[in-house]
């Protein structure tokens, strides 16, 4: 981590707090003096952590069982309704623990409401979050990208085109970055529109289209994200 001036250690900040201003008794010498007289009493100064609020304690991850801290709940059934409210405890005894977890689903609300909860299935619960990483995976995984600067010569340009259009014929959904080079030199007003030019009419070419809106500003930064259409 670089160094950033103006920041204190805490060794520094401790000096400053417990200790007086430099005095000064002839130019050139300096010398501190403790305002703190009984110093190892410092040793018993404790810093105690706050305790977390609900909110926090949400934000942190799913609620769930014992974690639910209110004597009573409120269970969606099968036909989607809620049942009348339950004693917490007794709702924990009422299903095998083994196989299935109560999740609040809602806080509890005004007039004393309690939270409202869902007993759900501990299997299909992993089953559902393995298949939803797989398909985060498999996006990213398919997801190619293709980056050309403003000022690319004649080249390069050909030959991300070429991968840009073997992509496309493979089915992958394509990000394109366009961009300038740091320390490159600026693009001209003919050499933008040569390269904007090319990109969309390689797209095109291979019966791609834009999945989202074109983002960024011609010759400076500019994404698109294109896919051929089935």
């Amino acid at each position: 981590m670089p160094h950033i001036r103006g920041l204190l250690s805490t060794a520094q900040a401790l000096r400053q707090i417990f200790v007086a201003p430099l005095r000064t008794t002839r130019p050139g010498l300096f010398h501190l003096t403790p305002i703190v007289q009984n110093a190892p009493q410092l040793r018993f100064l404790q810093f105690r952590r706050p305790a977390p609020s609900d909110s926090a304690s949400a934000a942190s991850g799913p609620i769930k069982d014992e974690a639910i801290n209110t004597p009573t709940v409120q269970i969606v059934n099968e036909a989607g309704s809620l049942d009348p409210p339950i004693q917490l405890n007794a709702a924990l005894r009422s299903f095998d623990r083994s196989k299935y977890f109560l999740l609040q689903v809602s806080p509890s609300g005004d007039n004393n409401r309690p939270p409202v909860c869902k007993l759900l299935n501990k299997i299909e619960v992993q089953e559902n979050e393995k298949a939803k990483a797989k398909a985060v995976k498999a996006a990213k995984v398919n997801l190619k990208q293709v980056e050309l600067n403003w000022a690319i010569d004649a080249h390069d340009l050909s030959h991300r085109l070429k991968q840009l259009t073997t992509f496309l014929e493979k089915g992958r959904k394509v990000e394109i970055i366009l961009t300038r080079k740091r320390k490159k030199r600026a693009p001209t007003v003919e050499e933008v529109k040569q390269v904007m030019q090319s990109v969309l009419d390689t797209v095109r070419d291979a019966g791609a289209t834009q999945t989202k809106a074109m983002e960024g500003k011609p010759g400076e930064h500019v994404i698109l994200v294109v896919k051929k259409d089935t």
